[in-house]
């Protein structure tokens, strides 16, 4: 990755009942937030509606790129450009100009690990209170039935592949690079980033459309699960155009100020589709974009590492509403025995 870090200090701090490592860095002074629309109108993603057309797609070359970090000689007027193309599309797919050697080394390490049975569910279901974290999360994680956390991890089959390492701390510094911009444009405020996790989309699977935070705003509807902006790194080095996009992405080209009320709504937008390329990173805003992964079928396998920017007041807001909600109603007093 070329996009250099501005002003950023990271460091770890563990959180959410120990199944997220996140980092959290000194992103730049907080500025007066930009106002965007917002839908107050409970999320409805279960509409089978009709699919808009694939406005944008890949070509026999690959992918169709907003930028590509090896033109670039700037790496802060690259995350202009970045942000740029956040703010008018709320999605931004970039060429990330990793090293095809650390690519390939790293979809062996993926490789290596899903022979070895290192793929499992993401959220480890222990008390009542991870529960209700996996439920909230599962917006965004439901169609990752097999992942592994790649940063921490209690396997030693894990904590060797450094290659998968090396990529999820790069994305880590790329995203917490766009920070500040991104707060200073889109009134988008992240101040931590989630553990990368390895994913693996293979096998006859449908996928859900859903947006990673469809939080409404309001005090009983959907909680606001902190996620802000969604990556996505592929690093599939074996992809050609003949095998089709499968295990990539589509991403519905609605309003990037404001969430879309339906899946239906969103469906009949036109869509940006994503092949899982090597070296193609996704950017979209996690709270306003419909996304759905293109369908798969036989025994490929097509991996890339998630991260999100999360913001740490709106997780802990989450975690306290999340244990009210838990408690269980006041029942009002009596008048059965008052004569």
């Amino acid at each position: 990755f070329d996009l250099r870090r501005a002003n950023v200090t990271i460091d770890l701090i563990s959180g959410y009942a120990g199944q997220l490592v996140v980092c959290r860095g000194n992103m730049a002074e907080k500025k007066e937030k930009i106002k965007t629309k917002a839908s107050k109108e409970a999320m409805r993603w279960a509409d089978d509606g009709e699919e808009g057309p694939v406005q944008r797609g890949p070509n026999e070359h690959g992918n169709d790129f907003d930028v590509r970090m090896d033109e670039e000689a700037d790496g802060m007027l690259a995350a202009e450009k970045i942000v740029k193309v956040l703010k008018e599309k709320g999605v931004c797919v970039v060429r990330a100009n990793a090293p095809f050697e650390l690519l390939c080394a790293a979809h062996e390490e993926a490789e290596s690990l899903w022979e070895e049975g290192e793929f499992k569910p993401p959220m480890r279901v222990h008390d009542d209170r991870s529960m209700l974290e996996a439920q909230l999360w599962n917006q965004a994680l439901q169609d990752e039935e097999k992942a592994v956390w790649i940063r921490e991890s209690e396997s030693k089959a894990v904590q060797l592949k450094n290659a998968l390492k090396l990529l999820g701390k790069n994305m880590a510094d790329f995203c917490a690079g766009i920070g500040p911009l991104l707060q200073k444009e889109l009134g988008i405020d992240f101040d931590r980033l989630g553990q990368p996790l390895l994913t693996c989309h293979t096998g006859e699977r449908q996928y859900a459309l859903h947006i990673d935070n469809p939080h409404t705003g309001e005090e009983q509807g959907l909680p606001d699960n902190g996620m802000r902006l969604s990556c996505t790194y592929y690093i599939n080095p074996t992809w050609q155009p003949d095998l089709g996009d499968q295990g990539g992405l589509d991403v519905y080209l609605t309003d990037a100020s404001s969430t879309p009320p339906s899946a239906s709504s969103a469906k009949k937008s036109p869509k940006f589709r994503i092949a899982p390329h090597a070296d193609t990173l996704v950017l979209h805003l996690s709270e306003r974009m419909a996304h759905q992964v293109i369908a798969t079928s036989g025994k490929e396998r097509w991996f890339a590492i998630q991260l999100w920017g999360l913001n740490g007041t709106a997780m802990q807001q989450m975690t306290r509403k999340l244990m009210a909600m838990r408690q269980p109603a006041k029942q009002p007093d009596s008048d059965d025995d008052v004569d």
